[in-house]
């Protein structure tokens, strides 16, 4: 049974944060507990806020884009509760509904009406230091703008490739539709148990590579400069030197998402169609 219920929403948009307070009040009416987010909390002058890394709730609605829901994936201390988001973002490849469907869409989910919908996690070890879990993607790249690394990969202890790019992208089905998308990699439908390694810029002629989300990857950077920069789904940030080994395997966690109709694929792919601007 829902007793809690967290509240993350983008705090740089006006739309977003009357759509949060709309969605704060019609939770209360529930007589159910609402623990908004420190910041929005402030900006509202509610009670109770805390940190996204303290949200124990059994359900967390984010009021956003696609950049909300990383957030609140790679901070909340529980990575398999459910999240419901509601778009107010740009394409929106990870939210389910539109600002004017989000009530019914909590209502919806309050009486049941909706389905789980599992995505694949990265788990990312550096010199078998625990970093980060990636819904989306980890970005190898130089600390120097311009300057192109040699990168050295291994899966499964067998050496795969050593090229030069200006970076590496190891990408989830998730995020296939994102920077690796951009960087000429495959979409991959999300029931599919695989990853893609994106080399971006390469001086070699490589082309993507799809892999079984059983392997491990090990990535290494062979010279001494530039050293490089390892990015978790644009948040997280790590210095990467020559020879210290990077390890990505799928995570023991997932994300789980509420869905209501549209499967992820078909939804992901009509999002990527160019929206009609109109000049005022």
């Amino acid at each position: 049974m829902t007793k809690t219920i967290g509240l993350v929403s983008r705090l740089d948009h006006s739309d977003a944060l009357a759509k949060s307070k709309e969605i704060y009040e019609f939770i209360l009416s529930k007589k159910l507990t609402v623990l908004p987010e420190i910041g929005l909390a402030g900006l509202e002058k509610w009670d109770g806020g805390c940190s996204i890394s303290k949200m124990n709730a059994d359900l967390i609605i984010t009021v956003g884009g696609d950049g909300t829901v990383l957030k609140t994936c790679i901070n909340i201390p529980k990575p398999d509760t459910p999240i419901l988001s509601v778009n107010m973002g740009r394409r929106g490849y990870l939210t389910e509904v539109e600002p004017a469907n989000a009530i019914r869409a909590v209502e919806g989910y309050l009486t049941g009406k909706y389905r789980l919908e599992d995505h694949s996690k990265l788990s990312i070890c550096l010199s078998d230091r625990w970093l980060a879990d990636a819904l989306n993607e980890a970005l190898v790249t130089s600390n120097l703008p311009s300057k192109m690394l040699r990168f050295s990969l291994r899966l499964d202890n067998r050496k795969l490739v050593e090229c030069r790019a200006d970076s590496l992208i190891v990408a989830t089905p998730t995020g296939s539709t994102a920077h690796a998308m951009s960087a000429g990699g495959p979409i991959l439908d999300n029931s599919l148990d695989a990853f893609v390694i994106v080399f971006v810029c390469s001086l070699e002629p490589i082309r993507p590579i799809v892999i079984p989300s059983r392997s491990t990857i090990e990535i290494s950077l062979l010279d001494e400069r530039p050293i490089g920069e390892v990015i978790v789904d644009g948040r997280s940030q790590h210095r990467l030197y020559p020879r210290t080994p990077l390890k990505l395997q799928m995570s023991e966690h997932k994300a789980v998402f509420i869905r209501f109709e549209t499967p992820a694929l078909s939804r992901s792919l009509s999002r990527l169609q160019p929206r009609e601007f109109r000049v005022a």
